[in-house]
């Protein structure tokens, strides 16, 4: 296996984080090791794969790795296209683990085909860190079905999700609700091309309504704050609130 001999070109910088990462920490980015993500094999890393190929990223898989030799994951497909790296093109990584998201800079030691098609990448002599707030909310377009909110709601009624985080929602609808009973979301997500279906049971902390554009229909938008979603629901939010922060720097 081919080692890594420019290792302080696999640096990254704190610009290289992303920006909705940085914009949710309390404090800076701080310098970390790779053995500080607490990576396990099969775990999704993104690519940024840059300028050679488009700008492109992808999610690949956590093969394994050698410290200070080089990291080995799963060759980056978009829609079922390999994208073609060579050696020596750089490589933005980015992941998260546990309440921390990570971001180093690697370049590409080894394209393999045999048995899989996989990339050897250079280890990095240094990782940049910092904790998200669990508060922290991304921008969304999800479509989601209101299935609960008191005796008043006879059957489910959609709803778009405008923003959502690990704690709560901002979702919005022409339909005006009950906001003194707790409102229950079913919502899917997506999750590394996976659609995943979770159920989220809030109460409304905040209401505002308005005319929508070029029509006289009320717009009304609850802040829902969650209380007693199921852990493994609420693990799939967080990650899915971790992933749009990583997709849309």
């Amino acid at each position: 296996m081919t080692s890594a001999t420019t290792a302080s070109d696999a640096s990254a910088t704190p610009a290289d984080l992303p920006a909705k990462a940085l914009a949710a920490v309390d404090d800076g980015p701080e310098r970390s090791s790779l053995s500080d993500m607490r990576l396990s094999i099969g775990d999704s890393l993104q690519l940024d794969c840059g300028a050679p190929i488009g700008a492109k990223k992808a999610y690949v898989k956590l093969v394994g790795y050698l410290k200070d030799r080089s990291i080995i994951v799963t060759a980056p497909t978009l829609g079922g296209h390999k994208l073609g790296l060579i050696e020596n093109d750089s490589v933005l990584v980015r992941g998260f683990s546990g309440m921390n998201a990570y971001a180093f800079r690697a370049f590409v030691v080894r394209v393999g085909r045999m048995p899989f098609d996989y990339v050897h990448l250079s280890f990095p002599s240094v990782v940049f860190g910092r904790p998200v707030r669990r508060s922290q909310r991304v921008r969304t377009e999800l479509a989601a079905q209101l299935i609960a909110n008191g005796p008043d709601l006879k059957e489910p009624i959609a709803v778009n999700i405008e923003d959502i985080s690990a704690l709560g929602a901002l979702i919005s609808s022409t339909h005006e609700f009950d906001a003194k009973h707790p409102m229950r979301l079913s919502i899917t997500l997506v999750l590394h091309g996976n659609r995943v279906e979770v159920e989220a049971e809030g109460s409304v902390v905040s209401y505002r309504s308005d005319a929508t554009e070029g029509s006289e229909t009320q717009n009304h938008r609850y802040g829902l704050e969650f209380k007693g979603v199921d852990a493994h629901d609420a693990m799939l939010i967080k990650a899915y609130v971790y992933q749009q922060i990583v997709d849309c720097p």
